[in-house]
């Protein structure tokens, strides 16, 4: 660890900052975050629900991985559907990691997992409070809504899509929309679901429709149509109808995801769609190698580390989303057909597993020590 010349200053106190506080905490270096909303997300909105093996590895040192997988469900395999009466099931058991799965758990009580250690260590999250303006990028002068004026050592910003960090860097926001829109809708299911099996139904008009459970009967809809209501009126057994949303969706990731010691990381930095489960997790991971990177004294490097990744997260969550939107018919018959004969092969149990649970990544450095 660096001895530093100020506080770590983040803004935003999401599944990211929080994270991020986390590790600062774990690795004794000071720092404030702040939060211009009142309070985490509504435990009703279950928003980001995947948690992915590598996020589970950067938080089991802090002791926050072994709270989500007791609260959380592990799915275990994917189902994929192409019509009545033909489908296929990829168990995950074949990745490469110790905790083969997604597990499944409401971003509303991932949050309560961070802001409860935090509590635990006695850090006070300051909320109603938010970053207003940045001055000196190599030493940041941070205004704050309060009037507070902090000399930071360096400035995290992980305040989301519309980053006021990177909109007083003025750092190029790039990419392009997405056609169409997206919905989903939390349900509670009789019968109940298996929680191990995801379901991903290549089979429907108009695009391909998940099945996520996460537990006590209730499973998160998702897929390409305008209205929640024409999810689930495809959808037998439906009890139940909790929180739903409609949203559409880019594919934009900041130019810079560094200018001298101000910092940008998850939604600040990048978005795309939920196909594939990546979001709250990649920012995860910035917010982990960004700890990393401060308490090493090699902040330097915090974007030449991440910037590919991003990038290459993009590129395959673009490609997936155009897939499943509408997959051409001849792609349909080969999955059809072809995957149940690849999976008797173990190499193509094992590259499917792994590209599904993003394991084909750069593993952090720090994990292996």
């Amino acid at each position: 660890m660096t001895p530093q010349d100020g506080p770590v200053v983040i803004a935003g106190a999401g599944p990211v900052g929080l994270t991020l506080a986390v590790e600062l905490h774990r690795r004794g270096l000071p720092f404030r975050i702040v939060d211009r909303g009142k309070g985490p997300t509504p435990p009703e909105e279950s928003r980001a629900l995947a948690i992915l093996p590598t996020t589970l590895a950067v938080l089991k040192s802090s002791g926050v991985a072994d709270r989500l997988l007791a609260d959380g469900h592990p799915i275990r395999q994917m189902e994929m559907r192409f019509g009545p009466g033909r489908s296929v099931r990829l168990p995950l058991s074949d990745a490469p990691t110790d905790t083969p799965f997604i597990l499944s758990l409401p971003q509303g009580r991932t949050e309560r997992h961070l802001l409860a250690l935090l509590e635990e260590r006695g850090v006070a999250i300051e909320w109603g409070v938010a970053v207003e303006d940045v001055s000196q990028t190599h030493r940041p002068k941070v205004r704050l809504s309060s009037g507070d004026m902090i000399d930071a050592h360096a400035l995290a910003g992980c305040d989301g899509v519309r980053s006021t960090v990177r909109e007083a860097l003025g750092i190029p926001w790039s990419g392009e929309g997405y056609p169409g829109d997206f919905s989903l809708a939390d349900v509670t299911l009789d019968p109940r679901p298996d929680p191990s099996t995801g379901i991903v139904d290549l089979g429907t008009d108009g695009g391909a429709r998940a099945l996520l459970p996460f537990g006590d009967g209730r499973a998160r809809l998702i897929g390409m149509v305008t209205n929640p209501d024409d999810l689930v009126a495809h959808l037998e057994g439906v009890t139940d109808v909790g929180w739903t949303s409609r949203f559409h969706v880019a594919f934009r990731h900041a130019e810079r995801m560094a200018r001298g010691m101000v910092f940008l990381a998850g939604d600040a930095a990048h978005v795309h769609s939920p196909v594939g489960g990546r979001g709250m997790n990649l920012g995860i991971w910035d917010a982990a190698w960004l700890a990393f990177l401060l308490s090493e004294g090699r902040a330097s490097e915090y974007e030449m580390r991440r910037l590919p990744s991003v990038r290459a997260i993009l590129d395959q969550t673009r490609a997936m989303t155009d897939f499943v939107s509408g997959p051409p018919g001849w792609a349909r018959t080969l999955l059809r057909y072809g995957l149940p004969l690849a999976l008797h092969l173990p190499p193509v149990r094992r590259g499917l597993a792994a590209r599904i649970l993003a394991l084909d990544l750069p593993k952090p450095e720090w994990l292996d020590r």
